[in-house]
């Protein structure tokens, strides 16, 4: 008996990064209408759509705009100012009136000294790098997310099927019964019995459509679609990724984009450190103009140099908070290393335990049990066996086959969360979904 029909899906090349997901599985080269009803969807085009239309990654927009606003700001030079001041009017005596008047009109500013343009400026390209790898942390986890939803649609089409045979299995157990005791060869409590096995299979059958077509929706939500545009998603599920080990992962574990970001946020409180320490460097503040003496009737210059004292001292306390900060990042990174490693042990644990149990049912349990299936019926029909062992034989094999669709639907679930945990290309002997992730996310 055949339990799993394998589902093909075209191929589509492969560069570097994130969810690998079905060894076999690959991509048609044109992605979906979200408005038209197709006859199936790729993870491509899940993929695309997702990324075009999900507005997690609109907000990575606005931030963006935000530090080139900022940028400009950075880049300003201390602002020239003009003043105007009027002296010795509308008194009284002497200098009533305007006769002693003096009018100075002044130009000032300030100049920064110790590099305090660029330092300033170096804070918003690193926050901009910081940006870029948040956005693609952000855009990691949604792709993670979609495919994870993708992978349910798979499993329940292949549980909605195995439901079909169940049903099919149940309504040809009942036809067998009903001839028997038609016979007289059974009693009418089998029949009975093979009735309500009938209906309850029936009714196992509506739950799994009504649970496929929720998770239908749940994938179509990722690209802001309400109604679901597709019949069904494409993807073998009994074809796996080959499984890395934990200490083959670690090597390459500097590479993680989370571990990557802590670089960026270095970068970040470095410059930040650069700016205090260029504060500590005292501005020159100077003021030059022309004076009017109204009453002896002549013109002067006027300026003036100004600089702060003690810069330094001021700004230690600034300094050591930005220092401790700068400092802790590296403990972060650490600490975030050891957790990403736990993780990822348990991941790699929970895959290599599902797959186990798919190998172990496809290859040994359900052969025996379709078998044993087959020597129930004929031995029920020719009167050597009881219905009780016909129906207990039929459902062991319906339940192993469950159990292996759920189990290998774990394998790809955790192979899904190894890439997003990971970002690397981890199965790269492998057509994956980890290839074409990155390239959109380039794209974008």
């Amino acid at each position: 008996m055949q339990y799993l029909r394998p589902m093909g899906i075209k191929r589509i090349g492969t560069t570097c990064l994130i969810f690998m997901l079905f060894s076999s599985v690959t991509m048609s080269s044109s992605a979906q209408s979200a408005d038209a009803q197709v006859s199936s969807v790729t993870l491509e085009s899940a993929l695309k759509r997702t990324l075009s239309n999900n507005p997690d990654l609109l907000v990575f927009d606005f931030k963006s705009a935000s530090l080139e606003g900022e940028a400009k700001t950075a880049k300003l030079r201390p602002q020239m100012a003009v003043g105007i001041e009027v002296e010795n009017v509308l008194g009284t005596g002497d200098v009533s009136g305007i006769r002693d008047t003096e009018l100075t009109l002044t130009l000032s500013s300030v100049i920064e000294l110790g590099d305090k343009v660029n330092s300033r400026m170096n804070v918003v390209s690193t926050k901009q790098a910081q940006l870029r790898a948040q956005q693609r942390i952000r855009s990691l986890d949604i792709l993670g997310e979609t495919t994870r939803r993708y992978i349910n649609v798979i499993v329940q089409q292949e549980l909605f099927k195995a439901e079909q045979r169940s049903e099919t299995l149940a309504r040809t157990m009942f036809q067998t019964v009903s001839t028997r005791v038609k016979a007289g060869a059974s009693a009418p409590l089998e029949q009975k019995r093979a009735e309500a096995a009938l209906s309850q299979a029936r009714l196992s059958l509506l739950i799994s459509k009504q649970k496929l077509n929720e998770y239908k929706r749940d994938l179509a939500m990722m690209w802001g679609d309400n109604t679901v545009g597709f019949i069904e998603a494409e993807g073998t599920l009994l074809s796996f990724p080959d499984s890395p080990s934990l200490e083959s992962i670690i090597v390459e574990l500097q590479s993680n984009p989370h571990i990557l970001l802590y670089a960026e946020n270095y970068r970040v409180q470095e410059s930040r450190l650069r700016v205090v320490q260029a504060s500590q460097q005292f501005d020159v503040t100077w003021e030059a103009g022309i004076r009017r003496l109204q009453g002896i009737d002549d013109t002067a210059f006027v300026g003036s140099v100004s600089v702060p004292l003690y810069t330094k001292q001021r700004n230690l306390g600034e300094y050591e908070q930005q220092r401790a900060l700068l400092d802790s990042i590296a403990s972060q990174k650490q600490a975030k290393i050891r957790e990403l490693t736990r993780q990822l042990n348990q991941v790699i644990s929970a895959k290599d335990q599902a797959l186990l149990t798919v190998m172990t049912l496809q290859d040994n349990v359900i052969p025996t049990l379709e078998s044993a299936l087959n020597l129930a019926r004929e031995g029920y029909e020719s009167g050597r066996y009881s219905y009780i062992e016909w129906v207990t034989t039929q459902q062991q094999l319906i339940d192993m086959q469950r159990t292996m669709i759920k189990a290998a639907g774990l394998v790809h679930l955790r192979s899904a969360d190894l890439e997003a945990l990971t970002g690397l290309p981890i199965f790269s002997k492998s057509t994956s979904t980890s290839a074409q992730s990155s390239e959109l996310i380039e794209k974008k």
